[in-house]
């Protein structure tokens, strides 16, 4: 594994964050330390499965809490985006004395200048990651877990990214392009082109999938079927249920189990 490039680090979480600034969800522009880290996880991901394991930042990801997880990264977050300018806004946590943060920046132009530094599947795979899940932490904490880095490893171990066999572009994945360092003014304008083809292409997956899987609500029914059940279910309550805290015990050998990694294995 490289030495983590703090140049590459920050650029990552700076592009992270301009990326949702353009969402037009206001909600999904905020983005808060757990997404940032996640998304700049996928991005890693995305890199390594082209690079022969070798990921953009260099650095090394550990299995830790909630996923993917890295201590260099979170503490880069902060200085990176006071560097562009970005909005903190501090919200109580109702679980911790510590409250946490959500930063947000809306800049079409940081967004070009980060582009130029950055290398095309980075690029794509932020894209695809902050449009898709943006702030949704739920969605994309599942879609975190079910990489294969985090389905090979066990809780604090470090994640690998040697991919099993080589990503084409017939896959469904990004095409892997130069970064913009050393182009000429031509192979500039031509990897521009590329980008902007980059993001349409994203743009349209995202949408296509999104309209395959929308299911359009059913409303409900308050009929006296309704209420009478309500009714039944009020009266089987002789005593109100008590707040209890339970705990689940999972064997160590569970995490190496090819049922979590194998689609051969049910």
């Amino acid at each position: 594994m490289k030495t983590p490039d703090i140049k590459k680090i920050d650029l990552l979480l700076q592009y992270i964050l301009a990326v949702a600034g353009r969402d037009d969800d206001a909600w999904n522009r905020e983005l808060g330390m757990i997404h940032l880290i996640k998304h700049a996880y996928l991005a890693d991901l995305s890199y390594a499965e082209r690079n022969k394991g070798e990921t953009y930042t260099g650095l090394s990801w550990k299995f830790h809490h909630f996923g993917p997880w890295s201590v260099k990264l979170y503490h880069r977050i902060e200085p990176a985006l006071l560097a562009i300018g970005a909005r903190q806004r501090m919200i109580p946590n109702p679980r911790d004395e510590k409250d946490f943060a959500r930063w947000s920046i809306e800049d079409d132009h940081l967004i070009e200048e980060l582009e130029d530094q950055l290398d095309l599947v980075v690029i794509g795979s932020v894209q695809q990651s902050v449009r898709r899940f943006g702030s949704d932490t739920k969605s994309l904490l599942n879609f975190v877990y079910q990489t294969r880095p985090m389905l090979m490893a066990a809780p604090e171990e470090l994640l690998g990214f040697t991919p099993p066999e080589s990503i084409d572009s017939d896959s469904g994945q990004l095409e892997v392009a130069d970064s913009s360092k050393g182009l000429t003014a031509r192979q500039q304008k031509k990897r521009k082109e590329k980008i902007l083809a980059l993001k349409k292409r994203i743009a349209e997956r995202l949408d296509s999938e999104i309209k395959e899987t929308k299911i359009p609500p059913t409303p409900p029914r308050y009929d006296d079927v309704f209420f009478e059940g309500v009714e039944n279910l009020n009266s089987m309550m002789t005593q109100p249920m008590s707040p209890m805290e339970l705990s689940a015990h999972i064997a160590g050998d569970m995490w190496k189990s090819k049922a979590r990694f194998d689609e051969d294995v049910s």
